[in-house]
């Protein structure tokens, strides 16, 4: 089975500085990304039935036990998006209104708030002139949409409706907003910007209390580190975020762990992240995901982790390693600043500053049986000679949808389903 994995890496050029993080370094991987043509009938599609031989005769063959991104309900739920979607469009191109936005609506029934749909109930109230409504729609799919190519369709129709409500101003503003936004979306010259899928090995441990999986978590940190478990401790996030862990326990007072995701991060002699999922009564360690420190420009080797799926999307887990790079600016001839290190430097002025030096991005898509890992998409990119000193906006983005992922990385757009073809 071909699996994903975006891994970005973007390269900062400016001059000298002090505190240089260690670069991570991005595996070369091969594999082939499913095509974009297949339905919602391949996420049930099986891998090779396996047989077991005995010395007299032939076993019946096993029934396919192919990983699958979408529990039962998912798919359900699935289904009835993606039918009321498709029958909500046909109405919207026949320009019977009221029967699209009874399809949409039969939509956000399926997702409640889901930007796609309220986008799109939006646009057929547009062409309705119901005005009011339709802002109301795109205003609402504005504040959630799944990715800035959403967002621009969602712009130029609000600029629409602002044009026939005869708010200029309004209009103006969008408008503004979406030149903005595609200049944005553009990668900079001077990067060059790579992608590759990979297999994923990534395994959960199982536990059968938060108390035992929070035990699981120190232990396995502890492991890595070589220290005693008890000079380890879950504590709040390393910006000053509450604590997860008290967050959780608070939860399991009241009842049984709800479905979730979330991130914990241990600390001792290092500082580890790992992530915690609950579902259908069942938990889901995932133990040092990455491993770091604290450092002037904030983490140093170890990730942001973000948890999320459950429904008509699949559960995945993304990691971001952001590395930076500490300088400091000098006072420069005609009294100027620039970076310390030229020639023309006249005085250091004892002001510091980050810069972007990578950023690393794993997505982990998980089989929603055994929550192992299904796919890992990766990305990677860097400015070349004297490219961007600064980190692209845009360079990664995933629209999760009920059958498939929309990958758009590198300035190009790939349609994945879930499961292979």
């Amino acid at each position: 089975m071909s699996q994903l994995s975006y891994r970005l890496q973007i390269v900062g050029l400016l001059a000298l500085a002090v505190g240089c993080r260690k670069e991570r370094p991005v595996p070369k991987v091969t594999s082939t990304i499913p095509s974009a043509s297949a339905s919602a009938a391949a996420l049930a599609s099986s891998a090779p039935p396996t047989t077991a031989v005995t010395a007299m005769r032939s076993a019946p063959a096993l029934p396919p036990n192919k990983p699958t991104p979408l529990d039962a309900a998912g798919l359900r739920a699935a289904k009835e998006y993606l039918t009321e979607l498709g029958r909500g469009r046909k109405a919207t191109v026949a320009k019977d209104f009221a029967q699209a936005e009874e399809h949409f609506s039969k939509c956000l029934d399926v997702l409640p708030g889901d930007p796609r749909a309220l986008a799109e109930r939006g646009y057929a109230r547009l062409l309705a002139d119901r005005l009011p409504e339709a802002e109301s729609d795109l205003a609402a799919a504005a504040r959630h949409a799944p990715s800035s190519a959403v967002l621009l369709q969602i712009l130029h129709n609000r600029m629409l409706v602002a044009r026939k409500q005869g708010d200029e101003v309004a209009a103006k503003r969008f408008e503004v907003e979406k030149v903005k936004l595609k200049a944005a979306r553009r990668l900079p010259s001077g990067v060059v910007c790579q992608s590759d899928g990979a297999d994923s090995d990534l395994k959960p441990q199982m536990a059968k209390s938060l108390d035992e999986a929070l035990k699981l978590l120190i232990v396995a940190h502890a492991t890595e580190d070589q220290v005693d478990p008890t000079s380890i401790r879950i504590d709040e996030g390393p910006f000053g975020e509450s604590s997860e862990a008290a967050r959780l326990k608070s939860l399991v007072a009241q009842g049984p762990l709800p479905d979730g995701g979330w991130q914990i991060w241990s600390q001792g002699v290092s500082l580890h992240n790992h992530a915690l999922i609950s579902h259908a009564g069942r938990l889901y360690a995932f133990p040092n995901l990455s491993s770091g420190s604290l450092a002037l420009c904030g983490l140093d080797g170890a990730a942001e982790v973000t948890v999320g799926g459950g429904g008509t999307q699949p559960w995945h887990i993304q990691r971001t390693y952001r590395e930076l790079v500490r300088g400091y600016l000098c006072e420069k001839p005609n009294n100027t600043a620039g970076p310390c290190g030229g020639d023309d430097d006249i005085r250091e002025m004892n002001m510091g500053f980050c810069s972007w030096v990578s950023t690393n991005i794993d997505i982990t898509i998980l089989d929603s049986k055994t929550f192992e890992g299904i796919r890992m998409l990766s990305l990677s990119a860097q400015p070349s000679g004297d490219g961007a000193a600064n980190e692209p906006e845009h360079l990664l983005e995933l629209e999760w949808h009920a059958d498939k992922v929309v990958v758009d990385a590198c300035g190009q757009r790939t349609v994945v389903p879930y499961a292979p073809e």
